[in-house]
């Protein structure tokens, strides 16, 4: 069975769907716009961004700076050793027994200053034996001279000596000459062996070891635990630093430097270096240098450790850069050139350092202009743009 409406509510009904289908076209057109408006903007957005960053690559902004050939000025310090001016062990020069010793550990002593005694018998006796032999040579000799002389004064008168007694008393007089020279030198050796019995100081200085008292036996022949005495010259004073090859070649002999020991914190002490080794230590890589240290009042004592503090000379031909401009990576080091308003990589090797500056060999010239602050993605070649 079918419903019937009336006319003007089936009229009413389709107005009704036709306002709402008009209604949501209306809707659908005005989201569209939207969306088209966003997206233009979207796009102008990305596009002004991808053309800011291209431009940001091909130009990137940085900071320059110059090459210059000043001096790196810095400050290095270095740890050091006070070592005695003069050190030496005191060895027996001869065989005997301690009889004396007249000084001990800290003994101050002047040189030829007696430090012991030694006693031996047949030294004694040897000596008395080797100046007998020497004076009967020497008797000798007188006497085949005085020979010689009336024979060569009698060989005047033709036929009163012969030929061959005149050759036989010379040759007489030359064996007993010979002889008599070795007796002599046989009674010095032994006089010379009677004064090591004698032990003296070779220098000024302080006695800082003792190892025999009076009653040893020493010789070469001795196993001794040390040496008999140890004796430092201390009122002068070698302060041995080493220096590493980058400094080295920096430091020149008369330098003035400054140094503090670590067990007299708050002093402050001046100095030249004073010797050079010529040589770098294979396994440290390092220069041995010395420093002369006056020492009089004995305040400082071998063996103590210094600071020492120097600023070493410009490299010769190096050029200086800020420390900052050297960039380090697996191909290499590199300083960045501006040449023409490009970037231009310049392989570098380094010199001395501070903290600020360091020093650069490479195909620079003083002052080019380079680039402080590099970035990691800037390329060889690109354009540059200045802050």
């Amino acid at each position: 069975m079918k419903t019937r409406y009336p006319l003007h509510q089936i009229c009413m009904s389709m107005g009704t769907q036709t306002k709402l289908l008009m209604k949501n076209i209306a809707y659908n057109c005005l989201a569209l716009a939207i969306g088209l408006t966003v997206f233009s903007a979207c796009s102008s957005s990305e596009s002004a961004d991808t053309k800011t960053q291209k431009k940001s690559v091909s130009k990137p902004a940085v900071k320059l700076g110059m090459v210059s050939s000043a001096k790196v000025g810095q400050h290095v310090q270095l740890p050091g050793e006070f070592m005695a001016f003069q050190e030496v062990s005191i060895y027996p020069k001869a065989d005997g027994f301690v009889e004396k010793v007249l000084v001990d550990r800290g003994s101050n002593v002047r040189k030829g200053q007696v430090l012991m005694v030694l006693e031996a018998p047949e030294t004694e006796e040897q000596l008395v034996a080797a100046r007998s032999n020497y004076l009967k040579a020497k008797a000798m000799l007188v006497a085949s001279h005085e020979h010689y002389k009336r024979l060569k004064a009698s060989a005047g008168i033709r036929g009163s000596v012969s030929a061959l007694d005149l050759e036989s008393a010379n040759a007489k007089m030359m064996a007993d000459s010979a002889a008599a020279m070795g007796e002599q030198a046989n009674f010095n050796a032994l006089t010379k062996i009677k004064s090591y019995l004698t032990v003296r100081a070779p220098f000024d200085g302080v006695i800082t070891e003792r190892n025999v008292h009076p009653g040893a036996l020493v010789g070469s022949g001795v196993r001794l635990q040390g040496p008999m005495l140890m004796l430092q010259q201390q009122n002068r004073l070698r302060l041995v630093v080493d220096v590493p090859e980058t400094y080295s070649v920096g430091l020149k002999q008369g330098k003035q430097v400054s140094f503090t020991v670590n067990a007299m914190p708050g002093e402050q002490f001046k100095g030249k270096v004073s010797r050079r080794s010529g040589n770098m230590n294979q396994k440290f890589r390092s220069e041995t240098i010395e420093i002369d240290v006056a020492n009089a009042k004995g305040g400082i004592k071998p063996g103590m450790f210094a600071e020492v503090v120097f600023t070493p000379e410009g490299t010769q031909g190096a050029l200086t850069v800020p420390a900052e401009a050297v960039v380090t990576s697996t191909e290499g080091q590199y300083v960045i050139k501006v040449n023409q308003g490009k970037a231009q990589f310049v392989e570098v090797r380094k010199g001395m350092q501070s903290d600020e500056m360091t020093e650069v060999f490479g195909a620079l010239r003083d002052g080019d202009q380079i680039i402080v602050n590099p970035r990691n993605d800037m390329k060889d070649g690109a354009q540059v743009a200045m802050n």
